[in-house]
């Protein structure tokens, strides 16, 4: 990770998030959530992911985060940058990062932190099968995270769905953003789509578009009623947050 960039140095003082859009549902804390992506997909949902420490509100601006992830190498690494942290709203202070020797490690250890008071999120990332990952593992994680009040998301890379207790599960892949004035690139856009509820219906797609001025991700169709589809055509990469290179020499950020 970068070294530490306070938010006041990269945000406007006072600078805070409008009011959720009340077209989409807000990831609710003290629960467990699955976000489900493909490899190429994982910067957007990572950020997705972090976005919500920011979205849920003051108490959980507070807490810390933890980052977690096992050792084996990821096909398209994805690293942790200051600059880009703070972009998200995030201290990089918040951040704590572990990297487990396996899966079933990083389990533990994000079980473990889940229980601990102060913590604002558990973030796991894993790619593929996840074996260790089944139902018996998910309650645990569940009971954890409403016994503390943290938000436990699990990213999972490449990944079929299968039955957990995780209160939703999400799919995120990176869209199309709209053109600015004069035919500038436009600011970093998202498709998030709600595979599964359990207190309500899924099935809901939102184009989630990057606000700057606010540091969090609108509804770009809030106030429209008509049916979410997949967007096809090319994507926009978040190319406005810092990025780093694996050892394929392709670049992911967050």
């Amino acid at each position: 990770m970068a070294g530490s960039v306070p938010i006041n140095a990269m945000r406007p003082a006072g600078r805070q998030a409008p009011a959720a859009d009340t077209s989409f549902p807000a990831i609710a804390r003290g629960h467990l959530h699955e976000i489900h992506c493909t490899v190429p997909d994982r910067a957007a949902a990572l950020a997705f992911a972090l976005s919500q420490s920011v979205a849920q509100g003051t108490g959980a601006v507070a807490g810390a985060i933890f980052a977690l992830r096992a050792a084996r190498r990821q096909r398209l690494p994805t690293l942790f940058c200051g600059d880009g942290l703070a972009l998200l709203g995030i201290d990089p202070n918040r951040l704590i990062l572990i990297e487990a020797g396996s899966e079933v490690e990083m389990l533990r250890a994000g079980l473990e932190a889940a229980r601990c008071p102060g913590i604002s999120m558990v973030l796991m990332e894993s790619e593929g099968r996840f074996a260790d990952y089944d139902l018996t593992a998910s309650r645990r994680l569940v009971l954890a995270a409403e016994a503390s009040g943290a938000t436990i998301l699990l990213l999972r890379g490449d990944a079929e769905q299968r039955s957990s207790g995780a209160q939703t599960r999400w799919s995120i892949r990176s869209a199309p953003s709209v053109p600015l004035e004069a035919d500038a690139p436009g600011l970093p856009t998202i498709e998030a789509e709600l595979l599964r509820c359990r207190s309500g219906p899924a099935g809901g797609r939102w184009l989630l578009s990057w606000d700057a001025e606010h540091g969090c991700f609108r509804d770009r169709d809030a106030g429209k009623q008509d049916e979410r589809s997949p967007v096809p055509g090319a994507v926009v990469s978040f190319s406005r947050l810092p990025t780093d290179a694996g050892g394929d020499g392709q670049r992911q950020v967050a």
